[in-house]
C-alpha cells in the first residue's frame, strides 16, 4: 500500500461525506444487514452526537472515498467479560441514551469499518482499526472496544460462533480474517455477543433482500450472513441473529 496516496478526513472535510461514506456501505454489506432496525432509526446519531469519533480515508490521487470507520463513546464500569450478548445493538443505544443524559463517556466503542470493495487487501484495514483507536487515545480514553464481526463465518454459517471463534492459523492468531487483524494490532477476544443484530421481515422482504425463495418454514443459508435464517411461512416472517465477537484494546 502506497500511505502517501491515502489520507485521512473528518465529516467536516467533505460535503457530499455522508453520500460517499453510504455508498461504501452499500457496496460492502449484503442488502439485508441495511434493515437492523436500530441502525435504521438511529444511525443519524453517529454525526448528531458523535460526529467527532467517525473518519473515513481518501485516495487522494482520485479524490474518492476508500473507506470509512464509525464508533461513538459511551460509559462502562464493569469486568468487560460482563458484556452483554446483545452487542451492536446494545452499545449503539446506550452510548445515544447516555449521551441524551449527560453521561461522562470512559470509553470507545468501534461500529464499523467499511473498505470500498475496489481497496480492500491493500493493509487498509489495520491502518483504520488504529486510526480508529488514536481517536479515543485522543479523548483520554485507555480502552476501544469492538463488537467485531468475524465476516468469513458466512462460509461456515452451520458451525457455531462459539466453535468459530476458537478457531485458529497456523501461527496462533485467529483464523478469522477481521477478529485476525484486531489481533495483530493488540485486541483481545473477549467473549462471542450471539445477538449482536436482529433482523426481521417478511418472506417477500427476505426474498428480494437474498434473491432466494423461501417455499417452506425452515432454516436457510443466506449469501453473506453468519448464521441461518429462521424463515416461519406460517408467520410469514424471516428473522437472523447475527452473531459478533467483543474484542478490546488497551490505547
Amino acid at each position: 500500500m502506497d500511505i502517501d496516496l491515502f489520507r485521512i478526513i473528518s465529516p467536516a472535510d467533505l460535503p457530499d461525506y455522508r453520500e460517499q461514506a453510504n455508498d461504501i456501505a452499500a457496496a460492502c454489506w449484503p442488502e439485508f444487514m441495511h434493515h437492523d432496525p436500530i441502525a435504521g432509526e438511529y444511525w443519524h446519531h453517529l454525526f448528531d452526537r458523535f460526529e467527532e469519533y467517525q473518519f473515513a480515508v481518501i485516495d487522494t490521487e482520485f479524490n474518492r472515498m476508500a473507506a470509512i470507520g464509525n464508533s461513538l463513546a459511551f460509559h462502562w464500569n464493569q469486568p468487560f467479560e460482563d458484556l452483554p450478548d446483545h452487542g451492536w445493538d446494545w452499545v449503539f443505544l446506550t452510548a445515544i441514551n447516555q449521551h441524551r443524559s449527560g453521561v461522562q463517556p470512559n470509553m470507545q466503542s468501534a461500529i464499523q469499518i467499511a473498505i470500498h470493495p475496489d481497496y480492500q487487501s491493500q493493509g487498509l484495514s489495520t491502518r483504520m482499526v488504529r486510526a480508529m483507536g488514536n481517536i479515543g487515545r485522543s479523548k483520554g480514553f485507555k480502552h476501544l472496544i469492538a463488537p467485531v464481526r468475524p465476516n468469513q463465518k458466512s462460509k461456515y454459517p452451520l458451525i457455531g460462533i462459539d466453535d468459530y471463534v476458537t478457531w485458529r492459523t497456523d501461527d496462533g492468531l485467529p483464523f478469522d480474517a477481521w477478529l485476525r487483524v484486531h489481533a495483530r494490532v493488540g485486541g483481545r477476544i473477549i467473549k462471542p455477543c450471539h445477538e449482536a443484530m436482529i433482523i426481521k421481515g417478511t418472506r417477500s422482504e427476505w426474498e428480494a433482500w437474498t434473491g432466494l425463495e423461501f417455499k417452506q418454514s425452515g432454516e436457510y443459508a443466506v449469501s453473506g450472513a453468519l448464521n441461518p435464517i429462521k424463515m416461519n411461512t406460517e408467520k410469514d416472517e424471516g428473522i437472523y441473529v447475527e452473531p459478533n465477537v467483543w474484542m478490546v484494546h488497551n490505547l
